[in-house]
C-alpha cells in the first residue's frame, strides 16, 4: 500500500520562546518542492531557519538543516514522514528564534514534534498507479463503456464525437481488467503509468500494493 498526504497540515510548537511553525503537504516533484519552500519562507520572513524533508513518490529523499546543527532539523522532519508511511510529500519547519540557545537535543525534539503534528493534521490518502486510456467505440457501445469507466473510478474523462466516439481517461492500472468486457469490441490503447491519489479514500481498483 502507498500513501501520500491528503492535503496541507500545520502545527505550532513553542520551546523556550523559540516558535516552530510546521507545514506539511503533498509535493510530487522537485519543481513543486522549490516553489512550496519559497512560499513557506515568504510566509515567515522572520524565520532564521527552515529545515525540511521531502520523500519523492519513488521513495528517494531530500533533507536540509538550513543552517541548524547537522541532523537537528531535516532528519526529524524526515522521520515524521517515514513514520506516517507517506511518499510524494514534504514537511518543513520555520523557526523564529526566541533569544535562548536550545542545544542539539532540544532542537531535534522541537523540530520532530512540530513536523509530526503537521503531518498528522494533513491526513493521508491512498496512492495507486494510473494509466492513460484511449478508447474508440461505436455509438451502440458508448453507454456501456462510459458506465465501466465510472465503475472503476476513471478520472479526467474527455469525449470526442465523429464517425465513432472516442474517450480518453485516466484509469487505475489494477482496475483495467474490469474494463475488459466493455472494451472487447472497441479499439483501445494504454499510454504510460504514473502514481497518483486513488479515486476515493481507498480507491476503486487500488488494492494493497
Amino acid at each position: 500500500m502507498r500513501l501520500t498526504l491528503a492535503g496541507s497540515g500545520s502545527a505550532c510548537h513553542v520551546v523556550r520562546r523559540s516558535t516552530f511553525m510546521a507545514l506539511a503537504a503533498p509535493v510530487a516533484d522537485a519543481g513543486m518542492l522549490n516553489d512550496w519552500l519559497a512560499a513557506l519562507r515568504a510566509l515567515h520572513p522572520d524565520a532564521r531557519h527552515c529545515p525540511y524533508a521531502w520523500l519523492a513518490p519513488d521513495g528517494a529523499s531530500k533533507v536540509s538543516d538550513d543552517g541548524e546543527p547537522s541532523g537537528t532539523g531535516g532528519r526529524p522532519c524526515l522521520g515524521a514522514l517515514v513514520r506516517a508511511g507517506v511518499t510524494g510529500a514534504s514537511v518543513a519547519v520555520a523557526r523564529m528564534f526566541g533569544g535562548v540557545l536550545l542545544g542539539a537535543g532540544n532542537l531535534r525534539r522541537a523540530y520532530g514534534v512540530a513536523a509530526t503534528e503537521a503531518v498528522a493534521a494533513a491526513g493521508t490518502v491512498h496512492l495507486c498507479r494510473w494509466t492513460q486510456v484511449h478508447v474508440e467505440v461505436g455509438y451502440e457501445r458508448l453507454a456501456a463503456v462510459e458506465r465501466a469507466l465510472e465503475r472503476v473510478g476513471a478520472q479526467d474523462v474527455e469525449r470526442h464525437y465523429g464517425a465513432h466516439a472516442t474517450l480518453r481517461a485516466r484509469v487505475p492500472v489494477a482496475a483495467w481488467s474490469a474494463l475488459g468486457p466493455a472494451v472487447s469490441q472497441a479499439r483501445w490503447k494504454c499510454e504510460g503509468e504514473t502514481w497518483g491519489r486513488g479515486p476515493g479514500n481507498r480507491g476503486a481498483g487500488c488494492p494493497r500494493q
